[in-house]
């Protein structure tokens, strides 16, 4: 294994000799590439951003031999070369610290100037993406480091304080802080949202609300996000029948008035009714028994839970309430091919 990996430097040696030559003589230019991170990408078939490291390193250690031969004796890696590259005095090969010790010096030695911050604040960007029915969205964005940092820790605070799913299973962490952030941006203690709801009975009907159904922004949703707007928002209704006349009806009665709300605060105790759950923390009305099968909007039809018992578990993920003899509620696995009653 050794004696692989040293061969593996002396060949990173090489190919570092080669891309300096074919640097100096423009090869990319002339093969028609903006760049020779582009052409090495094309030519030996690598990633982009490996090839980018290879020819930025190639370039930083141009006077550099000191580096250039130890990785060819086989004496340290082009990981530990790569991150000695970066650091612009002659410090040795540090070999009583790891790769990734390297790198953090490195990253000490880089210099932020006021225009670099000045830059860095200003590119800030979020860019959001629905496809075209608009059911999903994906986005990207970028961030200066202090404001990256920023971001991170309370997106990775909120997905590690995030309970396990009731069967016991715990979604990965990407997924967790992708529910933290929504749950961040649900306003603590908000007014109900009033929210139109158009649905086109010809598709709405044989679907079971799994198509037809759209919002007044425009935004198409299914059955469980139907359920998680009429849950929990002061809605209207309006249906198009199949012969394109509209019938309009009210739906207010659906929310739980402000003083209902006080008394469910007080019956759970102003936590979250869910089972071994004492979260205070954005806590929600949801019906027990849905309101399209006959429910009211009653204490006893009426509990309490935190936006993720409510939102996650039940609308997101379709468990079943059940209540206990306690007064709390658990939850029961769906079977995998229903969603949740509208």
């Amino acid at each position: 294994m050794i004696a692989n990996r040293a061969q593996r430097c002396r060949l990173d040696a090489e190919d570092m000799e080669i891309l300096e030559v074919l640097d100096v003589r423009q090869t990319a230019t002339g093969d028609g590439c903006r760049s020779l991170s582009e052409w090495l990408a094309g030519r030996t078939d690598v990633g982009v951003e490996t090839a980018r490291t290879l020819v930025r390193t190639m370039r930083r250690t141009a006077d550099r031999p000191d580096l250039r031969e130890a990785l060819a004796s086989g004496e340290t890696t082009f990981d530990r070369v790569e991150a000695l590259s970066r650091i612009p005095d002659d410090v040795g090969l540090l070999q009583h610290v790891d790769v990734a010790g390297v790198r953090r010096r490195a990253a000490q030695q880089v210099r932020i100037t006021a225009d670099d911050e000045y830059r860095s604040a200003a590119d800030r960007f979020l860019v959001m993406q629905p496809n075209l029915d608009e059911s999903w969205f994906k986005g990207w964005f970028g961030l200066d480091g202090h404001s990256g940092a920023i971001v991170d820790k309370v997106l990775t605070e909120a997905a590690d304080s995030l309970p396990d799913l009731p069967d016991g299973t715990r979604p990965d962490l990407s997924w967790r802080k992708a529910t933290a952030l929504v749950e961040c941006l649900v306003a603590d203690a908000r007014s109900p949202a009033r929210v139109t709801v158009i649905v086109d009975t010809k598709n709405a009907a044989p679907s079971h609300g799994e198509a037809g159904v759209t919002l007044d922004s425009g935004v198409r949703v299914g059955r469980q996000a139907l359920q998680a707007v009429l849950c929990d928002a002061t809605t209207e209704v309006v249906a198009r029948t199949e012969d394109g006349r509209y019938m309009d009806y009210g739906r207010s009665q659906r929310t739980a008035p402000p003083r209902l709300r006080r008394a469910l605060l007080a019956k759970y105790g102003f936590r979250c009714a869910a089972d071994g759950c004492n979260s205070r923390y954005r806590l929600q009305v949801h019906h027990l028994t849905p309101w399209s099968q006959g429910g009211t909007t009653d204490q006893e039809d009426l509990v309490l839970l935190c936006w993720f018992h409510h939102q996650v578990v039940i609308h997101e993920r379709g468990f079943n309430i059940v209540v206990h003899q306690t007064g709390r509620v658990r939850f029961t696995r769906p079977p995998s091919s229903r969603g949740p009653p509208i």
